[in-house]
């Protein structure tokens, strides 16, 4: 793989991990922010239960107060009670002092229900504690954990920086601006291609465009995404085999106009083949075969100018030994733009 290649691969993966610690480092204020978040709904839940209370022992005070109030008006009735002269004046003292005793029962169980209501408030207040303390523990682990992961990130980030000028400085200065131009518009600027498709994007590449990249000429990249194309030599060479039925048609142009040769690629029983045919009298020309190993790796160089052709109605399982039929060859030079006619003079 070329030198030059192999930097921008090792260039790609800091900068992904890069932009990755980045978008860490900036949400970890955020993550700070929702622990404390949790601190404050358990303080919150703790001053309620308190503020609960509060309420409650102000209220027992006004009731004890409103007590206290109508057992001195009591005290007055029944002390005008002994100075009255008439039966009505009596019975109306008696009905303040019955209106008052009422008021106090009232309050009384005011009092009553309220020392219930503050047993459970106390109990609630002790859960609401000791739920707050555990939070308390716990988020400052938590805290301390973000704390250690941001100077961290920001350790790794500093290393990973100067690893990437140290990689630049080395690489050509054609390729590296290709390279950032594709990288600051997508995350990942390059990618393997692999079964003749992008492993970015998925698109299938062109024939022509794959055997450029297996040929390792120059710089390749996706027609659709527009990355850096490489193939990993390794991946290729435990690549499982091909079919052995599988067979492609290449037109093969040669120096002159209207020359060349028509090339039969096959796969068969883990070896693979070659044919080619004159492309004006469709006469075989060579057959080449070789062993252990796929035509598209065997025969690399000869796919990089040639032209893809698609016979429609060709039964791809025909062999043809030493002469292409008339309809065939006639279809494959329309499909290569050769012309079998003489120039006019």
């Amino acid at each position: 793989m070329n030198q030059d290649l192999e930097k921008l691969i090792e260039l790609d993966k800091i900068g992904q991990e890069i932009s990755r610690l980045k978008d860490e480092i900036a949400t970890l204020p955020k993550k700070v922010a929702e622990i404390e978040a949790k601190l404050n709904t358990a303080k919150s839940q703790v001053e309620a239960a308190k503020g609960a209370i509060k309420n409650q022992e102000a209220n027992k005070r006004k009731f004890e107060s409103d007590i206290q109030d109508w057992q001195q008006k009591i005290s007055k009735f029944r002390e005008q009670s002994l100075s009255v002269k008439t039966n009505e004046q009596y019975k109306a003292l008696m009905t303040e002092i019955e209106f008052a005793e009422k008021h106090i029962g009232e309050c009384e169980e005011k009092i009553l229900v309220g020392m219930e209501s503050a047993s459970a408030l106390n109990a609630e207040l002790q859960k609401a504690e000791s739920e707050l303390k555990a939070e308390t523990a716990e988020i400052e682990r938590e805290k301390a954990h973000v704390k250690s992961v941001t100077a961290e990130d920001e350790k790794r980030l500093a290393e990973l920086n100067k690893q990437r000028d140290s990689i630049r400085s080395g690489v050509d200065s054609t390729m590296l601006s290709h390279f950032e131009r594709i990288a600051t518009k997508r995350k990942g600027a390059i990618a393997e291609a692999y079964d003749e498709k992008c492993g970015a994007c998925n698109v299938m590449l062109r024939p022509q465009k794959y055997n450029e990249l297996l040929s390792g000429k120059g710089l390749a990249t996706c027609d659709s995404c527009g990355r850096i194309l490489y193939a990993d030599p390794n991946r290729l060479a435990n690549k499982a085999p091909l079919k052995s039925n599988e067979k492609i048609w290449y037109f093969l142009p040669g120096a002159e106009e209207n020359s060349g040769r028509f090339a039969l690629f096959a796969n068969s029983k883990g070896s693979c083949s070659v044919r080619t045919y004159d492309a004006v009298t469709g006469r075989l020309m060579e057959k080449t075969v070789k062993k252990k190993v796929g035509f598209r790796e065997a025969f690399a160089d000869m796919f990089t100018n040639g032209l893809h052709l698609h016979p429609e109605h060709l039964d791809m399982h025909q062999d043809f030994d030493e002469q292409l039929p008339a309809d065939v060859l006639e279809e494959f030079q329309l499909q290569a733009h050769i012309s079998t006619v003489p120039a006019a003079q």
